[in-house]
Protein backbone atom coordinates (compact mmCIF):
# COMPACT_ATOMS: atom_id res chain seq x y z
CA UNK A 1 0.00 0.00 0.00
CA UNK A 2 1.28 3.39 -0.77
CA UNK A 3 2.23 6.00 1.76
CA UNK A 4 -0.55 7.81 3.07
CA UNK A 5 -0.84 11.60 2.58
CA UNK A 6 0.62 14.04 5.24
CA UNK A 7 -1.94 14.94 8.00
CA UNK A 8 -1.83 18.64 6.68
CA UNK A 9 -4.40 16.95 3.85
CA UNK A 10 -2.86 18.28 0.95
CA UNK A 11 -4.61 18.09 -1.97
CA UNK A 12 -3.56 16.27 -5.52
CA UNK A 13 -4.09 18.11 -8.44
CA UNK A 14 -6.99 17.07 -10.98
CA UNK A 15 -3.74 16.16 -13.43
CA UNK A 16 -2.03 14.04 -10.29
CA UNK A 17 -5.01 12.59 -9.45
CA UNK A 18 -5.63 11.36 -13.56
CA UNK A 19 -2.08 9.96 -12.95
CA UNK A 20 -3.39 7.97 -10.42
CA UNK A 21 -6.30 6.61 -12.62
CA UNK A 22 -3.89 5.53 -15.67
CA UNK A 23 -3.38 2.04 -14.76
CA UNK A 24 -6.76 0.40 -15.21
CA UNK A 25 -7.28 -1.81 -11.95
CA UNK A 26 -10.80 -2.89 -10.30
CA UNK A 27 -12.00 0.01 -8.39
CA UNK A 28 -14.60 0.57 -6.14
CA UNK A 29 -16.64 3.45 -5.19
CA UNK A 30 -18.80 4.54 -2.59
CA UNK A 31 -20.50 7.88 -0.52
CA UNK A 32 -21.49 8.37 2.74
CA UNK A 33 -24.53 6.64 4.65
CA UNK A 34 -27.61 8.20 3.35
CA UNK A 35 -26.59 9.39 0.30
CA UNK A 36 -27.41 12.66 -1.63
CA UNK A 37 -28.19 13.80 -5.55
CA UNK A 38 -24.22 15.11 -4.93
CA UNK A 39 -23.06 11.96 -3.68
CA UNK A 40 -24.92 9.70 -6.43
CA UNK A 41 -24.35 12.24 -8.92
CA UNK A 42 -20.56 12.23 -8.48
CA UNK A 43 -20.11 8.75 -8.10
CA UNK A 44 -22.43 7.89 -11.48
CA UNK A 45 -20.48 10.29 -13.66
CA UNK A 46 -16.82 8.97 -12.25
CA UNK A 47 -18.23 5.69 -12.92
CA UNK A 48 -18.47 6.73 -16.54
CA UNK A 49 -15.47 7.95 -16.98
CA UNK A 50 -13.66 5.28 -15.19
CA UNK A 51 -15.40 2.76 -17.56
CA UNK A 52 -14.16 4.57 -20.26
CA UNK A 53 -10.46 4.59 -18.97
CA UNK A 54 -10.85 0.67 -18.90
CA UNK A 55 -11.44 0.17 -14.90
CA UNK A 56 -13.89 -2.73 -13.69
CA UNK A 57 -16.34 -0.45 -11.30
CA UNK A 58 -18.26 -1.34 -8.54
CA UNK A 59 -20.61 0.81 -7.03
CA UNK A 60 -20.93 0.13 -3.42
CA UNK A 61 -23.67 1.40 -0.86
CA UNK A 62 -22.86 1.74 2.90
CA UNK A 63 -25.83 -0.35 3.97
CA UNK A 64 -28.18 -2.11 1.89
CA UNK A 65 -28.36 -2.58 -2.27
CA UNK A 66 -31.14 0.40 -2.73
CA UNK A 67 -30.24 3.79 -3.55
CA UNK A 68 -32.82 6.71 -3.31
CA UNK A 69 -35.88 6.13 -5.14
CA UNK A 70 -35.50 9.88 -5.69
CA UNK A 71 -32.57 9.44 -8.33
CA UNK A 72 -33.85 6.51 -9.95
CA UNK A 73 -34.40 8.01 -13.33
CA UNK A 74 -30.65 7.47 -13.55
CA UNK A 75 -31.84 3.94 -14.77
CA UNK A 76 -32.50 5.44 -17.49
CA UNK A 77 -28.76 6.39 -18.64
CA UNK A 78 -25.75 4.25 -19.44
CA UNK A 79 -24.45 2.57 -16.48
CA UNK A 80 -27.93 2.25 -14.70
CA UNK A 81 -28.79 3.06 -11.37
CA UNK A 82 -27.78 -0.44 -10.04
CA UNK A 83 -25.61 -0.28 -6.38
CA UNK A 84 -23.65 -3.34 -4.64
CA UNK A 85 -24.64 -4.06 -0.56
CA UNK A 86 -21.44 -3.09 0.94
CA UNK A 87 -21.67 -6.07 2.75
CA UNK A 88 -22.51 -8.56 -0.50
CA UNK A 89 -18.73 -7.29 -1.92
CA UNK A 90 -16.52 -10.00 -1.24
CA UNK A 91 -13.11 -8.82 -3.22
CA UNK A 92 -10.23 -7.03 -2.38
CA UNK A 93 -10.46 -4.09 -5.19
CA UNK A 94 -7.06 -1.99 -5.91
CA UNK A 95 -8.35 0.96 -5.27
CA UNK A 96 -11.28 2.13 -3.02
CA UNK A 97 -12.66 5.64 -3.56
CA UNK A 98 -14.58 7.58 -1.20
CA UNK A 99 -17.11 10.22 -2.54
CA UNK A 100 -18.46 12.92 -0.69
CA UNK A 101 -17.26 11.67 2.53
CA UNK A 102 -14.81 13.56 4.57
CA UNK A 103 -14.34 10.86 7.40
CA UNK A 104 -14.01 6.69 7.92
CA UNK A 105 -17.35 6.78 9.68
CA UNK A 106 -19.47 7.81 6.61
CA UNK A 107 -18.94 4.77 5.09
CA UNK A 108 -21.03 2.21 7.17
CA UNK A 109 -20.97 -1.24 6.28
CA UNK A 110 -17.71 -0.11 3.54
CA UNK A 111 -15.52 0.32 6.05
CA UNK A 112 -14.43 -3.57 5.65
CA UNK A 113 -14.17 -3.08 2.13
CA UNK A 114 -12.04 0.22 2.04
CA UNK A 115 -9.49 -1.63 4.83
CA UNK A 116 -8.44 -4.11 3.02
CA UNK A 117 -8.54 -2.24 -0.36
CA UNK A 118 -5.03 -1.98 -1.91
CA UNK A 119 -5.36 1.40 -2.35
CA UNK A 120 -7.45 4.62 -1.52
CA UNK A 121 -8.60 7.83 -2.53
CA UNK A 122 -11.00 10.02 -1.13
CA UNK A 123 -12.65 12.83 -3.78
CA UNK A 124 -14.37 15.40 -1.47
CA UNK A 125 -15.60 19.17 -0.68
CA UNK A 126 -16.22 19.10 2.88
CA UNK A 127 -14.54 21.36 5.37
CA UNK A 128 -13.86 18.27 7.61
CA UNK A 129 -11.53 15.45 6.07
CA UNK A 130 -9.23 13.66 8.57
CA UNK A 131 -7.00 12.13 6.65
CA UNK A 132 -7.83 8.56 6.66
CA UNK A 133 -7.30 7.70 3.02
CA UNK A 134 -3.74 7.03 1.29
CA UNK A 135 -4.66 9.88 -1.58
CA UNK A 136 -7.07 13.02 -1.73
CA UNK A 137 -8.76 15.32 -4.13
CA UNK A 138 -10.24 18.37 -2.33
CA UNK A 139 -11.53 21.62 -2.35
CA UNK A 140 -13.58 22.95 0.23
CA UNK A 141 -14.41 26.15 -1.51
CA UNK A 142 -16.55 23.29 -4.33
CA UNK A 143 -20.08 23.55 -4.16
CA UNK A 144 -20.26 20.04 -4.50
CA UNK A 145 -18.10 17.06 -5.12
CA UNK A 146 -19.52 16.31 -8.76
CA UNK A 147 -17.59 19.70 -9.54
CA UNK A 148 -14.48 18.46 -8.54
CA UNK A 149 -15.46 14.99 -10.93
CA UNK A 150 -16.42 17.54 -13.71
CA UNK A 151 -12.90 19.27 -13.27
CA UNK A 152 -11.73 15.14 -13.30
CA UNK A 153 -13.94 14.62 -16.93
CA UNK A 154 -12.78 17.89 -18.58
CA UNK A 155 -9.07 17.35 -18.15
CA UNK A 156 -9.35 14.00 -18.84
CA UNK A 157 -10.34 14.99 -22.12
CA UNK A 158 -12.83 11.76 -22.40
CA UNK A 159 -16.13 12.05 -24.94
CA UNK A 160 -18.84 13.40 -22.28
CA UNK A 161 -21.27 11.12 -21.98
CA UNK A 162 -25.11 12.36 -21.11
CA UNK A 163 -24.79 9.99 -17.27
CA UNK A 164 -21.12 12.12 -17.01
CA UNK A 165 -22.82 15.28 -17.56
CA UNK A 166 -26.45 14.67 -15.74
CA UNK A 167 -24.58 12.93 -12.85
CA UNK A 168 -22.20 16.36 -12.41
CA UNK A 169 -24.76 18.50 -13.07
CA UNK A 170 -27.54 16.92 -10.45
CA UNK A 171 -24.61 17.11 -8.06
CA UNK A 172 -24.16 20.95 -8.24
CA UNK A 173 -28.05 21.84 -8.58
CA UNK A 174 -29.00 20.02 -5.48
CA UNK A 175 -25.81 20.62 -3.70
CA UNK A 176 -26.63 24.48 -4.23
CA UNK A 177 -30.29 24.09 -3.83
CA UNK A 178 -31.09 25.12 -7.04
CA UNK A 179 -28.00 27.30 -7.44
CA UNK A 180 -29.14 29.57 -4.90
CA UNK A 181 -27.36 28.63 -1.46
CA UNK A 182 -24.26 30.56 -0.11
CA UNK A 183 -22.04 27.74 -1.31
CA UNK A 184 -23.12 28.64 -5.17
CA UNK A 185 -19.90 29.74 -6.97
CA UNK A 186 -19.18 31.48 -10.00
CA UNK A 187 -17.69 28.01 -11.13
CA UNK A 188 -20.70 26.49 -10.54
CA UNK A 189 -22.16 28.54 -13.00
CA UNK A 190 -19.55 28.05 -15.29
CA UNK A 191 -19.76 23.84 -15.17
CA UNK A 192 -23.34 23.94 -15.40
CA UNK A 193 -23.27 26.00 -18.54
CA UNK A 194 -20.60 23.43 -19.81
CA UNK A 195 -23.02 21.03 -18.92
CA UNK A 196 -25.71 22.54 -20.28
CA UNK A 197 -23.69 22.48 -23.65
CA UNK A 198 -23.14 18.99 -23.18
CA UNK A 199 -26.65 18.13 -23.77
CA UNK A 200 -28.07 18.47 -19.87
CA UNK A 201 -31.40 20.09 -20.18
CA UNK A 202 -32.02 22.11 -16.91
CA UNK A 203 -35.83 22.23 -16.95
CA UNK A 204 -35.34 18.48 -17.40
CA UNK A 205 -33.17 18.22 -14.54
CA UNK A 206 -35.03 20.15 -12.14
CA UNK A 207 -38.43 18.09 -12.91
CA UNK A 208 -36.86 14.78 -12.22
CA UNK A 209 -35.79 15.70 -9.28
CA UNK A 210 -38.02 18.72 -7.54
CA UNK A 211 -41.09 18.25 -9.49
CA UNK A 212 -41.97 14.53 -9.54
CA UNK A 213 -43.49 13.88 -5.80
CA UNK A 214 -45.84 11.65 -4.47
CA UNK A 215 -49.21 12.84 -2.85
CA UNK A 216 -47.57 11.24 0.78
CA UNK A 217 -44.59 13.29 0.18
CA UNK A 218 -47.00 16.75 -0.17
CA UNK A 219 -48.58 15.52 2.97
CA UNK A 220 -45.84 15.26 4.84
CA UNK A 221 -44.82 18.83 3.83
CA UNK A 222 -48.27 19.61 5.71
CA UNK A 223 -47.37 17.57 8.45
CA UNK A 224 -43.91 19.44 9.23
CA UNK A 225 -45.57 22.84 8.84
CA UNK A 226 -48.29 22.01 11.15
CA UNK A 227 -45.69 20.98 14.01
CA UNK A 228 -43.29 24.32 13.57
CA UNK A 229 -42.36 25.50 16.75
CA UNK A 230 -40.21 28.83 17.22
CA UNK A 231 -37.22 29.97 19.68
CA UNK A 232 -34.76 32.55 19.65
CA UNK A 233 -37.13 35.42 19.05
CA UNK A 234 -38.35 33.28 16.11
CA UNK A 235 -35.07 33.21 14.15
CA UNK A 236 -34.85 29.53 14.97
CA UNK A 237 -37.46 27.43 13.53
CA UNK A 238 -37.70 23.55 14.37
CA UNK A 239 -40.07 20.52 13.66
CA UNK A 240 -40.23 17.06 13.19
CA UNK A 241 -41.32 14.22 11.48
CA UNK A 242 -42.40 10.24 12.86
CA UNK A 243 -42.01 6.95 11.91
CA UNK A 244 -45.58 7.21 11.87
CA UNK A 245 -45.95 9.55 9.11
CA UNK A 246 -43.97 7.36 7.03
CA UNK A 247 -45.62 4.19 7.91
CA UNK A 248 -49.11 6.01 7.53
CA UNK A 249 -48.35 8.42 3.98
CA UNK A 250 -46.47 5.00 2.83
CA UNK A 251 -43.65 6.94 1.82
CA UNK A 252 -40.02 6.71 2.24
CA UNK A 253 -36.85 7.88 3.82
CA UNK A 254 -35.41 9.95 0.48
CA UNK A 255 -38.12 11.93 0.16
CA UNK A 256 -37.65 14.00 3.38
CA UNK A 257 -34.35 15.33 1.42
CA UNK A 258 -36.47 18.97 0.64
CA UNK A 259 -38.06 19.08 4.29
CA UNK A 260 -34.84 21.41 5.72
CA UNK A 261 -35.01 23.90 2.72
CA UNK A 262 -38.80 24.40 3.48
CA UNK A 263 -38.05 24.91 7.50
CA UNK A 264 -34.74 26.90 6.59
CA UNK A 265 -37.44 29.49 4.20
CA UNK A 266 -39.60 31.16 7.03
CA UNK A 267 -39.70 34.70 6.84
CA UNK A 268 -37.08 36.10 9.92
CA UNK A 269 -35.59 32.61 10.35
CA UNK A 270 -31.81 32.14 10.80
CA UNK A 271 -31.43 28.72 11.96
CA UNK A 272 -33.67 25.76 10.57
CA UNK A 273 -33.40 22.28 12.61
CA UNK A 274 -35.56 19.00 11.55
CA UNK A 275 -35.75 16.46 13.60
CA UNK A 276 -36.46 12.80 11.73
CA UNK A 277 -37.32 9.83 13.70
CA UNK A 278 -36.01 6.32 12.40
CA UNK A 279 -35.56 2.90 14.18
CA UNK A 280 -33.59 3.56 17.74
CA UNK A 281 -32.51 6.85 16.72
CA UNK A 282 -33.15 10.62 15.64
CA UNK A 283 -31.07 11.94 12.36
CA UNK A 284 -30.94 16.13 12.60
CA UNK A 285 -30.99 18.35 9.50
CA UNK A 286 -29.60 21.63 10.11
CA UNK A 287 -29.90 24.89 7.73
CA UNK A 288 -28.47 28.25 8.17
CA UNK A 289 -28.45 31.47 6.80
CA UNK A 290 -26.68 34.27 6.77
CA UNK A 291 -23.00 33.98 8.86
CA UNK A 292 -24.22 30.93 11.37
CA UNK A 293 -22.02 28.37 11.24
CA UNK A 294 -24.56 24.85 11.38
CA UNK A 295 -21.42 22.66 10.52
CA UNK A 296 -19.25 23.43 13.57
CA UNK A 297 -22.58 23.19 15.87
CA UNK A 298 -23.17 19.54 14.95
CA UNK A 299 -19.68 18.69 15.15
CA UNK A 300 -20.39 18.88 19.03
CA UNK A 301 -23.23 16.09 18.53
CA UNK A 302 -20.40 14.14 16.38
CA UNK A 303 -21.64 15.06 12.97
CA UNK A 304 -20.54 17.42 10.15
CA UNK A 305 -20.98 19.14 6.97
CA UNK A 306 -20.67 22.59 5.84
CA UNK A 307 -21.31 26.36 7.15
CA UNK A 308 -24.58 26.25 5.70
CA UNK A 309 -26.12 22.67 5.98
CA UNK A 310 -24.90 19.93 8.10
CA UNK A 311 -26.42 17.35 10.01
CA UNK A 312 -25.81 14.53 13.05
CA UNK A 313 -27.16 11.84 14.62
CA UNK A 314 -28.66 11.33 18.20
CA UNK A 315 -30.46 9.00 20.24
CA UNK A 316 -33.72 8.82 22.64
CA UNK A 317 -37.12 10.44 21.85
CA UNK A 318 -38.05 12.78 20.03
CA UNK A 319 -38.71 14.86 22.82
CA UNK A 320 -35.27 14.60 24.04
CA UNK A 321 -33.63 15.03 21.55
CA UNK A 322 -35.35 18.30 21.20
CA UNK A 323 -34.54 19.62 24.61
CA UNK A 324 -30.76 18.13 23.94
CA UNK A 325 -30.16 20.16 20.96
CA UNK A 326 -32.42 23.52 21.57
CA UNK A 327 -30.30 23.74 25.02
CA UNK A 328 -27.05 23.50 23.22
CA UNK A 329 -28.17 26.00 20.70
CA UNK A 330 -29.03 28.38 23.43
CA UNK A 331 -25.48 28.94 24.34
CA UNK A 332 -23.87 28.03 20.82
CA UNK A 333 -25.82 30.54 19.18
CA UNK A 334 -26.49 33.18 21.87
CA UNK A 335 -26.56 35.96 19.64
CA UNK A 336 -29.29 35.66 18.41
CA UNK A 337 -31.23 33.15 20.64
Amino acid sequence: MRKAIPMNHDSLSVEQTLALLEEPREVVLCGHLNPDGDALGSILALAALLETMGHTVTKLLPKGDKAPGLYDFFDGYEGGYKFTAAGAYGKTPDLFIVVDAPNKDRLGEAVEVFDRAGDTLVIDHHPDYTGFANHYLGDVGAPATGLLVWKLIRACKATITPVMAMGCYVSLMTDTGHFAFQNTTADAFIAAGEMVAAGVSPSLANTLVYDTRSIGSLELDSRLISRLAFAGGGKVVYSWVTLADFEELGISRDETEGLPTILRSVKGVEIAILLREEKSKIRVNLRAKGDYDVGAFAHRFGGGGHKAAAGFTTYGTLKEAEAMILEEADTYFSEIL
